[in-house]
């Protein structure tokens, strides 16, 4: 049985965070002119991350963890 959704908040906290990381992982994949390439422990911790705050919000939201 999933968690119940958290508080308004914490959702809307949730969701920064994974935009955050949405686009962190963006300029990783295509760096913006003049910037170097990411390094594949770069990429890594990237994913990594954007997983991270993806599965916070599948938390915050309430949405079962079945993949």
């Amino acid at each position: 049985m999933p968690a119940p959704p958290s508080s308004r908040e914490s959702r809307a906290l949730a969701k920064l965070a994974w935009e955050a990381a949405w686009e962190r992982l963006g300029n990783a994949l295509q760096p913006p002119a003049g910037y170097p390439p990411a390094t594949p422990e770069q990429l890594a911790e990237c994913f990594e991350v954007a997983q991270a705050r993806l599965d916070q919000m599948r938390a915050a939201y309430g949405v079962p963890e079945d993949r």
